[in-house]
């Protein structure tokens, strides 16, 4: 068979559609080997004559965080075409059950490929399946593909031979903020971006060979890079085969695998996509499908966590929930599959950065079962905006500090009361998820809020308009320098002549500052009343005074409690704004510290996660538990 060169140009002009009321998404679980993988459906929302159905295979790691906002504008633009569309977690990935270290990792994915085709074929009546598969996921799709009747099949960036993958994930690992001191063994787990690849599933992967593959499929589209030289071992393989392969070099791959709050959608491959796989559907014949059948919104996850109080064989019950729907809030709950004891608040997880709702390393996965063995209900929220909260104006969506979020705390919140009637409820964040917490705990009236714990919080105060570039760490140094200066008689005569950029009035202030006789910055916008609480909001503070918030807090009979990396700057620079209260809450009991050493600001290795998630455990348990 020819190998084909596609170029899809004209279907540029279009716009990837952003109509989300033509789109509907359902959350639901998909069992795989007696399994459970959290998934959604996309699809139109008028009836639909199409029963083709589309299977999105993601790719694992940091890869599958990064790309996850991106995949989800492709199942909606195909969904927007009136074609069903399956995107799920692979187990021991994003919300599904299991963890990265269980066995057979391999053998797993494939059954969950097979399992998802069988999905599509029984439950939803779709004659004809195709897959989408990126890196990994397109490795696996092939592999599937050469053992299932699969119509059409998409790599978007394969993973062409597993061993190559495998040594990017150990350079990876060798070059973190928190690579090892010493090499690990050659054939030892791979700890790469807050993920790990067990030995076995390293070894697995460096097996794969897609140039001994054959997929038995109708036609196949090769998307590759458009920022690397081509590569046509695979696609000539393929055509040698007796395969019909077409190719295309598409942009956005690198800006799509960026940082989720630098990521950007590539929106010009989803159009080309969608538009290669639209025009080859309709010109198959359809019948109508049954796209309300029921299924599962909640499953049993069997708990695999490290904590001395887990019993074993112990089971938690996950479930999807859509909170609101004006404006479009989701999250997974995450509870004992026994009765919730009344006693324990309910923990919420506020998004971390950009990342969606399973944390960066999956942490926040982690810290939702840990805490969910100990008893606690927990939720693992995703603002508006972030994750699968979809934003109305798309212009606003991959905010890291949108202002929005403390209206969806407000709001949640007050679903949570009626919906568990819970009495107590506990933030928990990790950078700007620790930023919106500490400020939902200052300005949120509701009195079922009782605590914010905070991880590694990097602010404590945001304008809207402020740029992730102001670091407050560069801040911090660039004050602690200018302290020093001022505080030495040698540098006065720089200050005085005005050759400084602080000037003498800045100097005076820095030195007022380190004896604790002036607040750091004076309130600059407030109402017209004195009283914090009369501040418009609740919103980012209009207001930089972070002693001001720590008394509001313990006014409202709120309680703190921080978890820092010994590494991280962010006690530093709480201390800096608030020595003088910080001492005083941390004498009082009302503001409770811990440090953790050998973690980065992510907690990206596996053993700073289990020390993390152990502490914070601990902490909630000592803290609410009644003594028996």
């Amino acid at each position: 068979m020819s190998t084909a060169v596609v170029d899809l140009d004209q279907t540029d002009a279009g716009k990837t559609p952003s109509d989300s009321e033509s789109v509907r998404r359902t959350a639901f679980y998909l069992e795989s080997q007696g399994q459970t993988l959290f998934a959604w459906l996309h699809h139109s929302v008028e009836p639909t004559a199409c029963d083709h159905g589309v299977i999105i295979c993601p790719p694992i790691g940091y890869e599958q965080l990064h790309s996850h906002r991106s995949l989800r504008h492709l199942a909606d633009t195909l969904a927007h075409e009136e074609i069903p569309v399956l995107r799920f977690d692979w187990h021991g990935t994003g919300d599904s059950a299991g963890v990265d270290e269980d066995a057979g990792r391999m053998a797993t994915w494939m059954a969950n490929v097979r399992d998802a085709v069988r999905w599509m074929r029984e439950r939803l009546g779709c004659q004809r399946v195709s897959l989408i598969g990126l890196r990994i996921g397109g490795s696996l799709a092939a592999i599937a593909a050469s053992e299932l009747e699969i119509d059409n099949l998409v790599l978007w960036a394969p993973v062409t031979r597993g061993r190559a993958y495998v040594r990017e994930m150990k350079a990876i690992s060798l070059t973190a903020e928190t690579a090892p001191r010493i090499a690990p063994a050659a054939d030892g787990p791979i700890e790469a971006a807050g993920f790990v690849l067990s030995s076995e599933t390293a070894a697995d992967l460096s097996r794969l060979d897609l140039l001994q593959c054959r997929p038995d499929c109708r036609r196949v589209l090769i998307m590759s890079r458009d920022d690397l030289p081509d590569d046509r071992r695979l696609s000539d393989h393929l055509s040698a085969a007796g395969v019909s392969v077409e190719t295309m070099a598409v942009p956005g791959f690198a800006e799509m695998m960026l940082e989720p709050h630098r990521s950007q959608v590539p929106e010009t491959a989803i159009r080309r996509i969608a538009a290669w796989l639209t025009q080859r559907i309709s010109e198959e014949a359809s019948s109508m499908i049954d796209i309300h059948g029921a299924i599962p919104k909640e499953a049993l996850i069997p708990c695999a966590t490290n904590h001395s109080h887990t019993e074993e064989g112990q089971r938690l019950r996950e479930s999807a929930v859509r909170f609101s729907s004006q404006p479009d809030l989701f999250g997974i709950v995450c509870e004992p599959a026994d009765p919730v004891a009344k006693d324990l608040p309910l923990v919420v997880l506020l998004n971390a950065g950009s990342s969606y709702r399973v944390g960066p390393g999956r942490l926040y996965v982690f810290l939702a079962r840990q805490l969910a063995a100990q008893g606690f209900r927990t939720v693992r929220l995703d603002f508006c905006g972030l994750g699968d909260s979809i934003s109305s104006d798309l212009t606003q969506e991959n905010d890291p500090h949108p202002a929005t979020a403390f209206r969806d705390v407000d709001l949640v919140l007050k679903d949570l009361q009626c919906r568990f009637d819970a009495q107590k409820i506990v933030l928990l964040g990790l950078c700007s998820g620790a930023y919106a917490a500490f400020q939902s705990a200052a300005q949120i009236q509701n009195p079922v809020l009782v605590e914010s714990v905070l991880i590694n919080p990097l602010t404590f105060f945001w304008r809207a308009g402020m740029s992730l570039e102001v670091s407050p760490v560069k801040q911090l140094k660039s004050i602690h320098y200018y302290l020093g200066a001022a505080l030495q008689p040698s540098k006065w005569l720089k200050l005085l002549s005005g050759r400084s950029k602080i000037g003498i009035v800045g100097a005076i202030r820095i030195v007022l500052r380190k004896w604790g006789l002036l607040r750091l910055s004076q309130p600059v916008a407030r109402v017209a009343s004195n009283d914090r609480s009369a501040l418009v909001g609740p919103g980012h503070p209009q207001v930089e005074d972070v002693p001001g918030d720590l008394d509001q807090i313990i006014g409202a009979g709120r309680t703190l409690a921080m978890f820092f990396a010994t590494t991280d700057p962010g006690y530093s620079i709480l201390t800096f704004y608030a020595r003088r209260k910080v001492k005083q809450l941390r004498q009082s009991g009302r503001l409770n510290v811990s440090f953790i050493a050998d973690a980065d600001h992510t907690f990206s290795t596996q053993a700073a996660r289990q020390t993390l998630s152990r502490e914070i455990s601990d902490y909630l348990c000592r803290r609410y538990r009644r003594p028996k």
